[in-house]
């Protein structure tokens, strides 16, 4: 009789071990994500911010931003023509 009150006192702690650990594997991986995501974020800005900072200037970016903005709906317009 009293292996049986053992074992369902037991019960309930697997459970909440089991429980436990799929959280912490789940926050882990939630954690590392967002780190990733960071880092991966950190060096698009770097990049595409302060890498080419002394290669071209500014007057560069804007010119090519210019020619971005006007060849934009060109660029739509043949694309739906295309179809």
């Amino acid at each position: 009789m009293c292996k049986a009150c053992w074992e369902c006192i037991k019960c309930p702690g697997k459970v909440f071990c089991c429980c436990c650990e799929c959280a912490c594997n789940m926050l882990l991986g939630f954690i590392c994500s967002g780190l990733v995501l960071l880092i991966i974020i950190g060096l698009i800005v770097y990049f595409t911010v302060f890498y080419n900072k002394n290669n071209g200037g500014v007057d560069d970016g804007s010119k090519i931003a210019e020619k971005l903005v006007q060849q934009t709906p060109q660029n739509f317009r043949d694309y739906f023509n295309m179809s």
